[in-house]
C-alpha cells in the first residue's frame, strides 16, 4: 500500500514540473520570429537579493512571472537579477541557431535547458566572465542551441548587472544571416574607430607642432571616446581585459568620465571661457570635481558604483547642454565661436540626449539610441576636426603677427611675457586652490567610510579612540562592526589599520582596505579575524596587481599593518589577528599564570602598578598586508584569548611610538607607551584619551606630527 502512494506522489510530482515547464511563454522558430527580437514572447521576474538558486526557480510555482511587454526591453540602471523563461519551439526540420540577448557589457548572462524539472546543459557569458571561457567565442553575448526537428524546448536566462542598463532583445538568428549582420556591423566599426584613431594621429602632431592645451584635451576626448564605444560594444573585454573582470567591469564606466571630463575642458579652453566669464569657468570647474569625485566612487564594487552610472549618465547629459548654452550665452555677448565647433555640440547634443534617454529607458530602442551615439559623435569630432584645423590656421596667423609686433616693440613683447607670467601664476594658484578643494571634499568621503562615534559606542561601548591624521586625509583609519555567528553568538569587531604612505595615497588606500573589510563581515567563507585578513590581503593582491607589477621586477611597497580583534560575548574570548602589529592586554596579575600556560611564545611583560595590574603583548604574525615574496602563500593566525571584565585592549599604529620630542628629539619609543598605559589604565576610558593626547603634546613641544596617529582602547 505504502509503495502505491509513493507511486502515486511520484506521478503527481511529474505532472506538476511538466505542467510548470510548458505554462509559460512560448516562442515558435518560424519566418515571424528569426532574425528579430522577440522578448515580448517571454516572462521575466526580479531577483532583487540573489537569493533564487536555478533549482529554486525551476521548482517553485508559486514565482510572480510578469509578461514582457515590448520586443526590445530595456530595465533601467539596476543592480538586481532579472530571470526570463521561455519556451521554444522548432516545427520544421533539425534546426542549429544563435540566441542574442543583452548588452556585450552585461555582468553575466546563463542560459539553462531544462526538462522534466532538471537542468539538461547550461551556458554562460557576460564581462565578468573571462573570454575565453564564455560559451561563444564572440564579444555579444551568444549562445548556440541546436533544436531537433518538432522539438519543444524550456529555457531560463538569467542576468545579473552591477548597476548598468539591461537590454532585453532576444533574438534567435539563423546562423548565415547572423554572421553576414556581424560582417557589416564590424565593416561599419572598423570605419568608424579608423577615423577616431586618425583624427588621434593627425592631431597628435599638430599639437608638437603649436604646444597649444586644446589640442591635447582634443585628442584625449576622441581618445576617450574610441575607448567608451569600444568598451560598449565588448571589444575591450575581448581584446584588452580579457581575464582581467575588474578592470573589464570599470572601463565603460572609467572612459566615460574620461570623454565628459576631456570634452569639459576642450570646450573651456578652446572657446576661452576662463578669460571670458569667471562664473562660467567656475561652474565648468564644479562639473569637472564632481566627475573626479564620481570616477573615484567607481573604483569600489557595491553601492557607489552602482550609483555611479545615472550620475556619470546625468553629468555628460548635463556637461554637454551646458557647453552649447555657453556657446550661445557668448555669441550674444559679442564673441566670436567657430561655426564648425558649434555644429559640432549640436550633433553630440543630439546623439548624447538620444542615447541617454534610451539608458534611462525612456527612449524603447536602445539599438537606436546606441547607433544614434555613434553617428552623431562621428559627425560631431568631423565638424570639431574642421574647427580645430581653423584653429590651427588662427593660432599660425597670431604667431606671424606676435613676430611682426616684436620686430616693431620689444618692449610690447616684454610686457606681454610678464602678462603670461602673471596668467600662469594665476592659474597656478587656481589649480591649487581646485586641487585642496578637490582633497578636503576627499576627506569628507573619507569621513563618511569611518563608524561614527554613536555606532562605535553601540558596538564597544567602553571604548575610545584617538585619531589624528597628519595631514587632512590619513592614512589610518580605524573600523568597527558588530557580527553575529550562526550559533548565535555576538562579537564586537575592531581594527587599527595603518596603510602605506600618509595623505591623499594613504587615503586611497584607506579606501580600499575599509571596503573589503566590510565585504569580509558578509562572506560566508570568511569566520576568523584570521581569515579576514586573508580576505583583505587578496583583494588588496588584486586591485594593486601586485603580482604582476613584481613579476616585472617593479618593487611594489603598498600595503597595511594592522591589528583586528573580535571579542565573542557570549563565550568570553578575544580573537585576534595581526599583520606586523601588536595589540597590548592589561589585565589582573592574579591571571598571570594562566596566560603562562597559553602559548610561551608570548611576550609578558613583567612591569606592574601596585594595584596589581600586568601588560601583555600578543603579537601578530611578521608580515605585513600586501607583502608578495616569502609569505606570500602563508594564512594569518587567529589566536583565541581569554577575557575577563575589566581588560582592556589596545590597538595602534606606529604614529604615536614614532613620533620625535623630549628633551633629546628621541622617538617615543614602545617602552614609554606601554608604561603610559599601565599609569593610565584605571582612569575612565574618556580620561584615558586625554591624557594620550596631552601625553603627545608635551613630547611634540611645538614639533608638527611625523605620521598619521591612531590609538583605540577598549574595555571589556
Amino acid at each position: 500500500m505504502l509503495r502505491n502512494v509513493n507511486i502515486l506522489r511520484g506521478v503527481i510530482l511529474l505532472i506538476t514540473l511538466l505542467s510548470v515547464s510548458f505554462t509559460f511563454s512560448q516562442i515558435t522558430l518560424d519566418a515571424s520570429t528569426l532574425n528579430q527580437t522577440v522578448a515580448n514572447k517571454a516572462e521575466i521576474l526580479e531577483d532583487a537579493n540573489y537569493q533564487l538558486t536555478i533549482e529554486d526557480i525551476i521548482s517553485a510555482d508559486s514565482l510572480d512571472f510578469e509578461k514582457i511587454d515590448k520586443p526590445l526591453d530595456i530595465i533601467d540602471f539596476t543592480t538586481s537579477r532579472w530571470i526570463l523563461r521561455f519556451n521554444v519551439k522548432n516545427p520544421g526540420d533539425k534546426k542549429e541557431v544563435l540566441l542574442e540577448t543583452a548588452r556585450p557589457i552585461t555582468d553575466r548572462a546563463d542560459l539553462y535547458t531544462v526538462e522534466k524539472g532538471k537542468v539538461q546543459k547550461h551556458w554562460s557569458n557576460g564581462d565578468m566572465i573571462p573570454f575565453e571561457k564564455k560559451s561563444f567565442d564572440h564579444r555579444k553575448s551568444i549562445f548556440p542551441i541546436e533544436f531537433e526537428a518538432n522539438e519543444t524546448k524550456s529555457f531560463y536566462l538569467i542576468l545579473e548587472s552591477d548597476g548598468e542598463v539591461i537590454n532585453l532583445p532576444l533574438i534567435f538568428w539563423e546562423e548565415r544571416t547572423f554572421y553576414k549582420t556581424d560582417y557589416q556591423n564590424n565593416l561599419f566599426h572598423g570605419f568608424y574607430f579608423g577615423v577616431l584613431a586618425l583624427v588621434v594621429f593627425i592631431f597628435f602632431f599638430f599639437y608638437i607642432l603649436l604646444k597649444e592645451v586644446s589640442f591635447l584635451y582634443y585628442i584625449l576626448y576622441v581618445a576617450f571616446q574610441f575607448l567608451l564605444q569600444f568598451s560598449l560594444e565588448g571589444f575591450t573585454h575581448q581584446y584588452f581585459f580579457t581575464d582581467q573582470l575588474y578592470l573589464s567591469n570599470v572601463s565603460v564606466l572609467l572612459s566615460a568620465a574620461g570623454t565628459v571630463f576631456f570634452v569639459i575642458l576642450y570646450a573651456v579652453s578652446f572657446m576661452k571661457i576662463k578669460e571670458r566669464s569667471l562664473g562660467w569657468y567656475k561652474y565648468f570647474n564644479g562639473v569637472l570635481i564632481g566627475l573626479s569625485i564620481i570616477t573615484i566612487m567607481v573604483l569600489f564594487p557595491g553601492i557607489t558604483r552602482a550609483i555611479s552610472y545615472p550620475i556619470i549618465n546625468l553629468l555628460s547629459l548635463v556637461g554637454t547642454v551646458s557647453i552649447v548654452i555657453a556657446i550661445f550665452v557668448f555669441k550674444r555677448k559679442g564673441y566670436s565661436i567657430n561655426g564648425a565647433f558649434t555644429l559640432g555640440f549640436i550633433l553630440l547634443i543630439a546623439g548624447a540626449v538620444i542615447f541617454i534617454l534610451g539608458n534611462l529607458g525612456i527612449l524603447g530602442d536602445a539599438n537606436v539610441s546606441q547607433m544614434a551615439l555613434k553617428i552623431s559623435s562621428g559627425l560631431e569630432i568631423l565638424a570639431l576636426s574642421i574647427s580645430m584645423a581653423g584653429k590651427y590656421k588662427e593660432l599660425q596667423e597670431e604667431k606671424e603677427n606676435a613676430q611682426e609686433k616684436a620686430l616693431i616693440n620689444l618692449e610690447t613683447i616684454v610686457d606681454e611675457r610678464t602678462a603670461k607670467i602673471q596668467e600662469q601664476q594665476k592659474e597656478i594658484r587656481a589649480q591649487h586652490k581646485d586641487m585642496l578643494d578637490s582633497i578636503k571634499y576627499a576627506q569628507r568621503i573619507q569621513g563618511a567610510i569611518l563608524p561614527t562615534d554613536e555606532h562605535v559606542k553601540e558596538v564597544i561601548p567602553d571604548s575610545f579612540i584617538y585619531y589624528q591624521p597628519r595631514d587632512i586625509v590619513s592614512g589610518d583609519f580605524y573600523f568597527v562592526e558588530e557580527v553575529h555567528t550562526s550559533k548565535g553568538d555576538r562579537i564586537s569587531l575592531f581594527a587599527a589599520v595603518d596603510c602605506t604612505g600618509h595623505g591623499v595615497p594613504g587615503a586611497f588606500m584607506s579606501f580600499l582596505g575599509n571596503n573589503y573589510l566590510m565585504q569580509s563581515t558578509k562572506t560566508e567563507h570568511v569566520n576568523t579575524t584570521g581569515e579576514a585578513l586573508d580576505f583583505l590581503n587578496e583583494g588588496i593582491f588584486k586591485s594593486l596587481k601586485i603580482e604582476e607589477y613584481v613579476k616585472k621586477g617593479i618593487q611594489i611597497r603598498d600595503g597595511m599593518d594592522m591589528t583586528l580583534c573580535g571579542i565573542n560575548h557570549t563565550k568570553n574570548e578575544l580573537y585576534f589577528s595581526g599583520a606586523k602589529n601588536p595589540i597590548l592586554i592589561i589585565t589582573d596579575a592574579e591571571h598571570l599564570e594562566k596566560w603562562e600556560a597559553i602559548d610561551s611564545e608570548k611576550k609578558i611583560m613583567t612591569e606592574s602598578l601596585d594595584d596589581g595590574k600586568i601588560l601583555i603583548e600578543v603579537k601578530g604574525d611578521r608580515r605585513p598586508i600586501g607583502l608578495y615574496g616569502k609569505f606570500s602563500d602563508e594564512t594569518f593566525t587567529t589566536h583565541e584569548l581569554p577575557i575577563y571584565n575589566g581588560d582592556i585592549i589596545y590597538s595602534y599604529s606606529d604614529g604615536y611610538i614614532d613620533q620625535f620630542g623630549g628633551l633629546k628629539d628621541k622617538k617615543f619609543g614602545t617602552k614609554r607607551f606601554k608604561r603610559l598605559l599601565l599609569s593610565i589604565s584605571g582612569l575612565p576610558m574618556d580620561q584615558q584619551k586625554d591624557k594620550i593626547s596631552v601625553k603627545l603634546e608635551e613630547w611634540k613641544n611645538g614639533r608638527e606630527n611625523l605620521d598619521d596617529i591612531l590609538v583605540m582602547g577598549v574595555r571589556v
